[in-house]
């Protein structure tokens, strides 16, 4: 479990509940509101698996010392890049482009050509 004394800038942790489950995120802000209460702030470095491709913000909400039940340390910066490298595939491999027929000289063979050297 994190404590609240293992919070410090440039933290690496990784949520293990909550909506974004598996994601890996670095502690960006650490500081106290304008009520007196401890807060910290991340900044989200991977995607979840199987979530939608939409736009969503890369930075979370204030976190509150509450909110460490949902966090694992899980170390520094090379721990991380193992983590984030070792994700899972594209569901789908990208195609090559497709060339244009006109660019390929796939054409009617009755067709005119208005270029010799084309």
């Amino acid at each position: 479990m994190v404590t609240r004394e293992d919070i410090a800038l440039g933290v690496y942790l990784r949520q293990t509940t909550g909506e974004r489950l598996g994601v890996i995120a670095v502690v960006h802000q650490v500081g106290t509101s304008w009520s007196g209460e401890w807060f910290f702030q991340l900044r989200y470095l991977s995607r979840p698996v199987g979530v939608s491709k939409r736009a969503s913000s890369e930075w979370s909400s204030n976190l509150r010392q509450k909110d460490l039940a949902h966090f694992e340390l899980i170390g520094a910066w090379i721990t991380a890049q193992a983590l984030l490298a070792s994700g899972p595939p594209p569901q789908k491999p990208k195609k090559p482009p497709r060339v244009p027929a006109w660019m390929r000289g796939i054409g009617r063979p009755n067709q005119l050509r208005l270029f010799e050297d084309f």
